[in-house]
């Protein structure tokens, strides 16, 4: 068999994995790993005709969507798997008193790829490139896992812009770990497809260049493999933090969690206990807990 026979298989098989029916502008989306018993808002986060828009960020255009009004609050899903909808429950929390905006991370959702790499600086400027064309000078972000990286970063680069962050399941980093207690970044993505095919087959028909799923999950892994969070980071983030994880938290295991605490200049620690890594999935209300007070501290 040539190469090129072998790869429109190996694409055939690739596109056969993510059929799906067309998704229609306004039909709810499911998050990754979302159960039957589990929260899904009545409002479609990442698929809001109404409330999404488009920035230009260097070589890539960035979806948000916004809701509310009120003070500006920033909701950043996870990497890789990550979508609006898995943050839908705080979105509903806060935006009957709070302008809420979404980003979808670059080759996440609606949002472009790029040819930049998908590091957390860039990620950073992305979400500059959005708060500017909003107008917002200031603002609070919940992020999650990736999103919080995200968040520490935007912290440390535009200090002016941020008011308090909200760090759910991400400590400190050194250069080649792996989350999840895997040994290295070389699970395929059909294996990742495969744990849950609704969820992908979804945003295969929502991703603009659903095409390049492969390559950019390829350069998304090497980026993480060359990642460093750690001392020189947190100590140039002078913003209230509250560093948030599940107590079983494998991606972002619990020393690292307090690492990270301890290395930030004005940080609070929430740990929930026996909780996995997206601890809001399992127990928002004690998650919530944590959040409200901190957000409305003075």
């Amino acid at each position: 068999m040539n190469k090129i026979a072998a790869s429109l298989i190996a694409l055939c098989l690739f596109s056969f994995s993510l059929q799906a029916a067309p998704i229609k502008p306004n039909q709810p989306l499911h998050w990754f790993g979302e159960q039957s018993n589990s929260y899904q808002s009545s409002t479609p986060y990442g698929n809001n005709a109404k409330a999404g828009h488009y920035v230009q960020s260097g070589d890539a255009k960035i979806y948000y969507e916004v809701y509310g009004s009120g003070k500006p609050v920033v909701l950043l899903h996870g990497g890789i798997v990550g979508s609006m909808a898995e943050m839908g429950e705080f979105a509903d929390k806060l935006k009957d008193n709070h302008l809420v905006i979404m980003v979808n991370t670059r080759g996440h959702g609606k949002s472009d790829i790029g040819t930049a790499l998908p590091g957390y600086k860039q990620k950073a400027k992305d979400l500059h490139e959005v708060l500017s064309a909003l107008n917002i000078s200031k603002t609070d972000v919940i992020g999650f896992s990736d999103g919080a990286y995200t968040g520490y970063q935007f912290a440390a680069d535009y200090p002016q812009q941020i008011n308090k962050l909200v760090a759910i399941g991400a400590g400190e980093w050194a250069k080649g770990f792996v989350q999840g207690g895997r040994k290295d970044r070389n699970t395929p993505l059909q294996s990742v497809i495969d744990l849950d095919p609704r969820y992908w087959a979804e945003q295969a028909e929502i991703r603009p260049q659903h095409d390049k799923m492969t390559e950019w999950y390829k350069q998304a892994n090497q980026q993480y493999d060359q990642t460093i969070v750690g001392k020189s980071l947190f100590q140039a983030i002078h913003a209230p933090v509250l560093v948030l994880a599940g107590e079983k938290d494998m991606n972002a295991p619990l020393d690292t969690v307090i690492a990270a605490y301890k290395m930030l200049p004005n940080a609070q620690l929430a740990i929930i206990p026996g909780a996995p890594h997206p601890a809001f999935v399992v127990n928002f209300d004690a998650v919530w807990a944590c959040i409200a007070p901190f957000l409305g501290s003075q």
